[in-house]
């Protein structure tokens, strides 16, 4: 008997500014995640491809016109599945390094799910995701 496994892929910008802190945008708690800091970014959409959802999301998210290539730091199952249909599925996270021109603003959408971003230093960024990341993505993260 043939069994598929279906997916939901996330990408996830991980941006650090001139003194290596790490951006997080916080989100509406929701029951699978009460910690609702993330790194920015989301779902893809059907017919993009990965540079293309993270550009789409970062604009979306934090209001920045993103058009350098971003480096595949890792890519991960999350700790958390996601509702689809009738169904609960697993959630891949596909992180990239992102780097921001210098000077960079960051807008949140006052109509946007994102309540507000703080710039917090690499441990503290690992400590806030996870909930929603393995071990493995937090332990490399609190070493940057």
């Amino acid at each position: 008997m043939a069994t598929e496994q279906l997916f939901q892929i996330g990408i996830k910008g991980l941006i650090r500014n001139l003194q290596g802190k790490v951006l997080l945008v916080r989100l509406p708690a929701w029951k699978d995640n009460p910690e609702p800091w993330d790194l920015p970014g989301g779902r893809m959409e059907p017919g993009e491809n990965f540079q293309q959802t993270l550009r789409r999301e970062l604009q979306e998210e934090i209001g920045v016109d993103y058009a350098g290539t971003p480096q595949h730091l890792m890519t991960v199952l999350s700790t958390v599945t996601i509702p689809v249909a009738t169904m609960r599925v697993p959630l891949v996270l596909m992180a990239y390094q992102v780097e921001l021109p210098q000077g960079t603003e960051i807008t949140l959408d006052p109509n946007g799910p994102e309540q507000e971003y703080a710039w917090v230093e690499p441990e503290t960024a690992a400590e806030r995701l996870q909930q929603k990341y393995p071990q493995e993505f937090c332990d490399m993260l609190a070493k940057l």
